[in-house]
C-alpha cells in the first residue's frame, strides 16, 4: 500500500512552488525586456557618458518589482545542484552587462543602448536569486551533513 502511494505521487511530479517560481521568472524576463526597451535606466550623453535616468521613479519601481520576482525565483526555484550554474551565469551576466553594447549605437541607432538596458534589468532580476543561492551554499558548507 505504501509503495502505491509513493508511485502515485512520483507520477504527478507537479509542484505549485516550482510553477509559481517559473511564472515569476518568465514575468521577470518579460518585464526586463519591456523595461529595457521602454524605460532607460541611464541616458547616454553625446560623448557616450551616462547621465542620470530621465524617470528615476519609474526605474526604481521596475527594479523593485524585478527584485521581488528575483527573490521569489531564488527561494522557490534554485536547488542545491543549480547553485554553481546560477553563480557562473550571474557573474557572466554582470560582466557582459557592465561592459555594455553602447558602441553598437554607431552602427544601428539605439540598439546597443537597448541591449545594455535589457541586460541591466535582467541583472536586477537575477541578483537576488544569486544572493539567495550564495547564502544557501555558505550554509551548506558551514553546516555539513
Amino acid at each position: 500500500m505504501a509503495e502505491e502511494k509513493e508511485g502515485a505521487s512520483s507520477d504527478k511530479n507537479f509542484s505549485w512552488f516550482g510553477a509559481i517560481g517559473f511564472l515569476a521568472f518568465i514575468a521577470g524576463i518579460i518585464l526586463a525586456i519591456v523595461a529595457g526597451i521602454m524605460v532607460e535606466p541611464n541616458v547616454i550623453g553625446p560623448d557616450l557618458e551616462r547621465l542620470p535616468p530621465a524617470h528615476p521613479d519609474t526605474v526604481a519601481h521596475v527594479v523593485l518589482a524585478l527584485a521581488i520576482l528575483g527573490i521569489i525565483v531564488g527561494v522557490l526555484n534554485i536547488t542545491a545542484k543549480e547553485v554553481l550554474l546560477l553563480m557562473v551565469a550571474a557573474i557572466a551576466l554582470l560582466v557582459v552587462g557592465s561592459n555594455g553594447f553602447d558602441i553598437l549605437d554607431k552602427v544601428a541607432g539605439g540598439l546597443g543602448t537597448t541591449i545594455t538596458d535589457i541586460l541591466y534589468y535582467f541583472g536586477r532580476l537575477m541578483a537576488p536569486a544569486a544572493v539567495i543561492a550564495a547564502v544557501r551554499a555558505l550554509f551548506a558548507v558551514g553546516f555539513p551533513g
